[in-house]
């Protein structure tokens, strides 16, 4: 295990912006992990723990503790044949990168995951965002998680977990957890559906989301649950699965606002994706910072909607 001195964070995010972390290493084992913890407390340094990246925005500054990227990537597979109809657990680290995993999943003809077939990012990362599209999170599959908490490994329920829209406990109460693995509980069926529903979700994927680094949605679509939270100026413009399904997408309202194609220096507001801020060349934190900022403030001045953030982002105090 080697703990590197200025590394850029850039390079570690699907982004590809942010500045140097002081200290920076990869942990692929628990080992690994608590010797790590063990430095960052010798030497009093605030900890950042990183998976994949992919919905993440480090500051232009970097970081200035240790930088932990999670790179366990054991996968345990229940010994085959699979029975078609039966339930099987998979157990993933959480340093396994999502697409191989739900392609590898996939030609074995265990189903559950096909939606993430193109969701960067990391087990880990998934878990503890509770990542989800097409209408499908991760909560839906996981079985258990195995955490590293005050000093030890401790294996938690999905209900421990209190997933929630884009959310976990571990955005709170257990921030400060580290998650080492998660069991996926998925059902066993015929492969060559799973490849094509798989392929379905890859495509509308590929024909919606801009091609320029990003982190994915910046926001969480608006959630209501009563009628009388809209703005009758938004009323006249809903569209019915809107109504039904009691969310609104960002993506919508940003568009409808008028805001695709907005630049701050070189971040830019998709004009494929309303909800995505890309990437167009060396943009800055605080270009995109600025972005969001003015998104927000738009959407409000325009709807009464106080959009949230669905990327982290990272302070680097």
């Amino acid at each position: 295990m080697e703990i590197k001195k200025d590394v850029s964070l850039a390079q570690f995010t699907t982004f590809k912006i942010g500045g140097s972390a002081r200290f920076f290493v990869e942990a692929n084992n628990l080992d690994e992990l608590t010797r790590a913890l063990d430095f960052s407390k010798k030497n009093k340094l605030s900890v950042f723990i990183l998976g994949g990246g992919s919905n993440l925005l480090f500051p232009d500054a970097g970081w200035p503790g240790l930088v932990i990227k999670i790179s366990f990537k054991e996968i345990n597979y229940p010994l085959e044949p699979y029975l078609n109809g039966n339930k099987y657990v998979v157990k993933v680290g959480a340093g396994v990168s999502v697409i191989p995993l739900a392609f590898e999943l996939s030609k074995k003809g265990l189903r559950g995951l096909e939606w993430a077939g193109g969701l960067p990012g990391t087990i880990g990362g998934a878990v503890r965002g509770n990542a989800g599209a097409f209408r499908f999170d991760m909560a839906q599959n996981i079985k258990s998680v195995t955490i590293y908490f005050q000093n030890k490994t401790k294996k938690i329920t999905p209900a421990e977990c209190v997933f929630g829209y884009r959310t976990s406990l571990f955005k709170s109460v257990l921030a400060e957890a580290i998650i080492l693995e998660a069991e996926l509980e998925l059902l066993a069926g015929i492969a060559e559906e799973s490849k094509k529903d798989l392929e379905g979700f890859l495509k509308h994927r590929h024909e919606s989301q801009p091609p320029y680094p990003s982190a994915g949605c910046i926001f969480k679509n608006f959630t209501f649950t009563n009628p009388q939270q809209i703005d009758d100026r938004l009323k006249s413009k809903m569209l019915e699965n809107f109504w039904q399904y009691k969310k609104v997408p960002a993506a919508w309202l940003i568009e409808l606002s008028g805001l695709k194609g907005t630049r701050v220096g070189e971040a830019e507001v998709s004009q494929q994706h309303a909800n995505f801020i890309v990437n167009r060349g060396q943009a800055k934190a605080e270009d995109v910072l600025q972005l969001i900022r003015k998104i927000k403030e738009t959407v409000w001045n325009k709807f009464l909607v106080k959009l949230e953030e669905e990327v982290q982002i990272v302070k680097n105090y």
